[in-house]
């Protein structure tokens, strides 16, 4: 067979790429808006069906990863706390539950998916617009503690060790999704893509004639651009979630260590190399402040800006 010449046949990829078609879906699940951007040859009628399939699989790991569903899959785990046998689940439950266990030993517990109790208490006070008793805030947060999950990702097995412990996966599972979103366009041969989880965003390949995404983060200067390509990034705050009491905002984010929820009216950016990783540190961050620079020592691919929370 006669070979094409090099000079043509990168001209030819090269026209290809440009005359990639621009697609741009939305799915409303998790709490949030997921929006799916990517460029394909494919026609309107592909990626539709692309896009829907992904969104399928969106709605399957909600319930697998939802806390408050009574009958997804968290859930019914954690009905089977305190026993000494080891439940069997999805690998995916398996997977970000094992992640989350990494996540909470390098923070030194900052981040802890053990929290439920305390999360679902706090949920109650926003609603009500009123301070958790003192008694109910302190025999949730004797069920914090994130040592007593043990994982067998191998096996896809999970034993939850103290009794009456409630997961709550609210800080990881949207980076998680995203980044199964990323890896299922990849997957069906869509390398250039977006995937924003309601802020949690995973990043392919840049889009054609570009240097990468135009991705805008919160800074103290103002809201900077950023141009970004193959990577996560996740911003963490208390601007759409608090409840405000007396002048004082009580963020959605809990400190597992103190069972009290943030009140600093900062933002954290965190650019990691997948969303999984910016979205737990993200949210780890926020817990420590400034003082967790320390636990990132060990990760100079991870990248931090804090700012000031919009009122």
């Amino acid at each position: 067979m006669k070979k094409m010449p090099l000079l043509l046949l990168c001209l030819q990829t090269g026209i290809a790429a440009w005359t990639q078609n621009r697609f741009e879906f939305r799915h409303p699940q998790m709490g949030t808006v997921f929006r799916l951007v990517f460029y394909s040859n494919q026609d309107s009628s592909e990626a539709s069906g692309l896009a829907s399939a992904i969104f399928g699989r969106v709605d399957t790991l909600n319930m697998r990863f939802s806390d408050w569903l009574p009958e997804s899959e968290l859930s019914r785990l954690c009905r089977q706390t305190g026993g000494k046998g080891c439940q069997k689940v999805s690998a995916e439950l398996a997977d970000i539950l094992q992640r989350s266990s990494i996540y909470a030993r390098q923070s030194q517990g900052a981040f802890d998916i053990t929290v439920g109790a305390l999360t679902r208490l706090w949920r109650r006070s926003r609603s009500l617009k009123e301070l958790p008793e003192p008694d109910r805030l302190s025999s949730a947060l004797k069920t914090v503690g994130w040592k007593n999950i043990r994982v067998r990702p191998g096996a896809s097995c999970v034993r939850l060790r103290k009794k009456g412990i409630l997961l709550d996966l609210g800080g990881i599972a949207q980076g998680w999704t995203a980044d199964d979103c990323l890896g299922m366009l990849r997957n069906n041969g869509v390398a250039t893509a977006l995937v924003d989880a309601g802020g949690d965003i995973a990043l392919g390949d840049a889009p054609p004639g570009r240097e990468g995404w135009q991705i805008e983060i919160p800074s103290a200067e103002g809201n900077k651009q950023m141009t970004l390509k193959n990577c996560g990034i996740t911003t963490s705050g208390a601007a759409y979630r608090y409840l405000e009491l007396d002048g004082k905002r009580y963020s959605h984010i809990v400190d597992p260590r103190t069972g009290q929820p943030l009140t600093q009216r900062t933002q954290v950016t965190v650019l990691a190399k997948n969303a999984t990783d910016a979205d737990a540190w993200a949210t780890a961050l926020s817990v420590l402040g400034e003082k967790g620079w320390d636990q990132l020592k060990s990760k100079p691919e991870i990248k931090v800006w804090i700012s000031e929370s919009p009122l």
